[in-house]
């Protein structure tokens, strides 16, 4: 199977900049295109009003600026790793709603992401991020173990 498209979520944590990392070098082997992709709520969205800080299952809450400051630093990542053609997207609403909804418009065949949250307490009792695109996205998604992982250079 060859990918053409590959889009890798991002919260800005050293574990999703692991996932930025392994998708970009698939999206070099592939000679793909990268998307990646950050969720962000609004001051006056709907968690909480919430700008930074956690949410109810331990994942960063940003909004928009932190959301295109993570996006940077991804895309520096992903360029180190050798991948070429790299876009970026910020986008309002839940991560597993923006990652479902871009994968969608994108046309991407994988989603990259880290497990993060699949083997914690809160993800099995509320769902994580991971668990959640996994049931509702139409694609292939690759869950990178970011367990003990390395920071990406």
């Amino acid at each position: 199977m060859k990918y053409s498209n590959i889009a890798v979520g991002t919260d800005g944590s050293d574990a999703s900049l692991k996932a930025v990392e392994t998708a970009a070098s698939l999206a070099r082997a592939y000679q793909a295109d990268l998307t990646i992709i950050c969720a962000f709520y609004n001051n006056s969205g709907a968690l909480f009003h919430a700008g930074q800080g956690d949410g109810p299952t331990g994942f960063p809450i940003v909004n928009q600026e932190r959301a295109e400051e993570y996006l940077e630093k991804a895309r520096q990542v992903a360029a180190a790793e050798g991948a070429e053609k790299i876009s970026v997207l910020a986008r309002s609403g839940s991560p597993v709603e923006v990652l479902v909804n871009v994968l969608a418009e994108t046309g991407s065949e994988l989603l990259v992401m880290g497990n993060r949250g699949v083997r914690s307490l809160a993800g099995r009792v509320f769902g994580s991020i991971p668990t959640g695109v996994v049931r509702h996205a139409h694609v292939d998604v690759m869950l990178v173990n970011t367990d003990g992982h390395n920071p990406p250079h």
